[in-house]
């Protein structure tokens, strides 16, 4: 098998990658310094030639909806259109739970960029070469969200009702899925259901800093109240939020 990982760089991607060499697949590395850039459309072609399937980790950080919509579409168009053209024989997505409900992106923009990510690819390819994995939001954000929405002792976490899991869970599940091809769509989730706000205060008293963390209210009232929270998730991920901030601040 030979996969072509888009996104190779980051986080997600680069867990991915290193999964599926462990497991002696062909990884090709698919990123602005390889010579692809998905966004452009250059680079598409040569890297998926021989491909297996593409895997889209692709991701950018805007609040606004018109930048998301902007990124995410045109990269799914670019990356189905080569894959179809190179006789990839599927695409797996990385895409997020519920984000493509009007109620839930009505007032986030960058979910809006994933619903449009969602259609541009179905739209192209069709359910038989397209396979999506919706994961609940990673301990990781809430982590990020302290270092962006901070100032002095002060950090800001957005209320977001979720089943959270790590992004190491979050990479096992999407590598599994690119080996042993599922029927349908996947949605991976955490063990429990939690608020973004509270893991970003169980961070911060473990990390010692910041001082205080303060809850807000962003994204609309359904991402507050458990709109998020899968109804029966695929796969549920093994790490607790006790165990992930116990590995990752270990004494």
């Amino acid at each position: 098998m030979k996969v072509v990982v888009l996104g190779a760089s980051g986080e997600i991607g680069k867990a991915v990658a290193g999964r599926l060499r462990d497991r002696d697949i062909e990884v090709v590395a698919a990123q602005r310094s390889t010579g692809v850039d998905a966004y452009a459309g250059t680079g598409l072609a040569e890297a998926f030639a021989g491909a297996d399937v593409v895997v889209d980790c692709m991701n950018v950080t805007t609040t606004s909806a018109k930048k998301a919509i902007g990124f995410f579409g045109t990269v799914a168009a670019n990356v189905a259109a080569a894959a179809i053209t190179a006789g990839v024989g599927r695409v797996v997505c990385l895409s997020i739970i519920n984000a493509a409900d009007p109620a839930v992106n009505a007032k986030f923009g960058y979910y809006q960029g994933k619903a449009a990510q969602e259609k541009a690819y179905l739209d192209a390819l069709g359910a038989d070469r397209l396979t999506i994995v919706r994961s609940a939001q990673w301990y990781e954000l809430a982590r990020q969200m302290l270092g962006t929405m901070r100032l002095g002792p002060f950090a800001a976490v957005p209320h977001m009702r979720c089943q959270p899991l790590s992004a190491a869970d979050a990479a096992a599940a999407l590598t599994d899925t690119v080996i042993h091809r599922p029927e349908g769509d996947v949605e991976v989730a955490g063990p429990e259901v939690l608020d973004l706000t509270d893991i970003g205060k169980a961070i911060a008293q473990r990390n010692g800093s910041p001082r205080w963390v303060l809850g807000v209210r962003i994204g609309g009232e359904p991402i507050r109240n458990g709109a998020l929270v899968p109804d029966t998730p695929s796969v549920v991920a093994p790490t607790t939020l006790d165990q992930w901030l116990a590995q990752e601040y270990a004494a």
